[in-house]
């Protein structure tokens, strides 16, 4: 629980395949920062578009029937409340730090990779703060402790961050080049084409150094590094810059099945190929996915 009491739950989706307890995993979170509303209602979207298509999609059937998906989608629920009752723009926890003033912890520099280093600051009245130490806040430990139990079996990691319509691929705390760096550009440029196709949104893709920002203490950046899982993303959503934070209603939605289309088009190809994904390859899975791609 954190620190106001609320659970911080999972919820795991998957076929009726009788091998499902070993099936590869894929985890999703979203609302690690509270004011990034849209993330948490696209992971919701995601939630019903798959409960509701499995036997009625055979897209969505038949991927559920070989991966496993553990969707947090609410990561930080004391400050995603505080951003609703009080302070919009709130982007922390609301854990108390040692100035009594300023409250909350940024969970998205609390993990144990390049811990307190580049992106981070050790003021607790920062908005980056990133805690006393690795992992000592609640919400942080518990994404640890349920990946960690899944390691063996984890496929990919998707984190849902807004805005700015991006799809990052590791890492975030160095521009050193990862040696899997073309398959990842090769599953991101598979994912924000399949977007591009069904929505028009366009999404650029390629390392988060390149498109953002240094950061250290990632979730990301924890999952490749510690975790030896290749392919973890993160990914922010819409808009562009003209509403920020604030997204209109009409435009929730839309951003979920932007979602819904690009990790299910990266799931199809990670689960195909894992650790390497050729050209040829590419021109027979987009050729697959024109032809099974029929979201409602």
């Amino acid at each position: 629980a954190t620190h106001h009491g609320r659970p911080l739950i999972v919820m795991e989706i998957v076929g009726t395949n009788t091998q499902r307890s070993t099936m590869p995993m894929v985890w999703i979170d979203s609302g690690l920062h509270a004011r990034e509303w849209v993330t948490v209602a696209s992971s919701m979207y995601f939630i019903r578009e798959l409960l509701e298509g499995y036997q009625n999609d055979d897209y969505i059937t038949d991927i559920l029937n070989n991966v496993k998906f553990a969707i947090q989608p609410l990561s930080n629920p004391d400050g995603y409340a505080y951003s609703w009752n009080t302070e919009r723009l709130w982007r922390k926890n609301r854990a108390p730090t040692k100035v009594a003033w300023c409250k909350g912890v940024d969970l998205n520099r609390n993990f144990d990779v390049n811990f307190g280093g580049i992106g981070a600051s050790d003021f607790s009245c920062s908005e980056v703060y990133s805690g006393p130490t690795a992992f000592s806040e609640s919400e942080s430990q518990a994404i640890a402790r349920y990946l960690s139990a899944i390691r063996h079996k984890l496929m990919a990691y998707f984190s849902l961050h807004s805005y700015g319509q991006m799809w990052l691929t590791p890492l975030s705390y160095t521009r050193k080049r990862v040696a899997d760096r073309q398959a990842h550009l090769e599953v991101a440029e598979y994912a924000t084409q399949a977007i591009k196709r069904v929505s028009g949104n366009k999404y650029t893709f390629g390392p988060a150094t390149a498109l953002m920002y240094l950061t250290s203490g990632d979730s990301s950046d924890w999952v490749y590094t510690k975790l030896n899982c290749s392919h973890t993303y993160g990914i922010e959503l819409g808009d562009n810059g003209r509403y920020g934070f604030l997204l209109p209603e009409q435009f929730i939605a839309p951003t979920g099945e932007d979602v819904l289309t690009g990790i299910l088009s990266a799931v199809e190809v990670i689960n195909s190929q894992p650790f390497n994904f050729s050209k040829k390859m590419k021109r027979k899975y987009r050729n697959k996915r024109k032809k099974l791609l029929h979201f409602s």
